[in-house]
């Protein structure tokens, strides 16, 4: 070879290969990893839900509200269903556990729905409970409503025995003491 083709082929051996590499690696990062992490905060946004629309009723809420939330979680529903057709190799990656199984992932939507018609009456109450199970979502059953009635002395600065607590160590007073320690 002559010392002009030499530097060129090596140039070449350097090019291609990194060249694959990156397209193979945007393949996999747009076509498997992101659909997972989409998946994942489906999941993360239902969690967020089981929170934000616990106390949402007719007796307390607006139609306007019911409506929103309605809405709410048909769409997550919706999208938690979309979720298994997006990912390739979906049987895989659930046997492996980094998906949801297709039979909770289709419960799970089978009760957002059924949460979110629930809402006009009120008894929403055995499906979140069920959602909170099939996607571990953790704290809902350890936190207890407090027993004692609030009142217009509790503030976040109280004054108890003298010495002064942050809102930390309010919050900490609140937590079951198996989790406090």
């Amino acid at each position: 070879m002559t010392d002009v083709v030499r530097p060129l082929f090596t140039t070449l051996a350097t090019i291609v290969p990194a060249t694959l590499i990156y397209v193979i690696g945007q393949i996999l990062t747009r076509f498997v990893l992101d659909p997972i992490q989409e998946q994942a905060r489906t999941v993360g946004q239902i969690a967020f839900s089981l929170l934000a629309y616990a106390d949402v009723g007719p007796a307390t809420h607006k139609p306007e509200r019911l409506d929103e939330a309605s809405r709410a979680l048909r769409e997550l529903a919706a999208q938690l269903r979309a979720s298994r057709r997006v990912i390739p190799g979906y049987h895989f990656f659930a046997a492996v556990r980094v998906v949801v199984s297709k039979p909770v992932l289709l419960e799970a939507s089978a009760n957002l729905i059924h949460w979110s018609n629930a809402i006009y009456h009120g008894n929403g109450a055995p499906y979140r409970d069920r959602l909170a199970i099939l996607l571990k979502v953790p704290g809902l059953d350890l936190v207890s409503p407090t027993h004692r009635p609030i009142s217009e002395d509790d503030e976040l600065t109280d004054d108890d025995a003298g010495e002064q607590q942050n809102i930390c160590t309010l919050l900490a007073r609140d937590v079951p003491r198996s989790l406090a320690t």
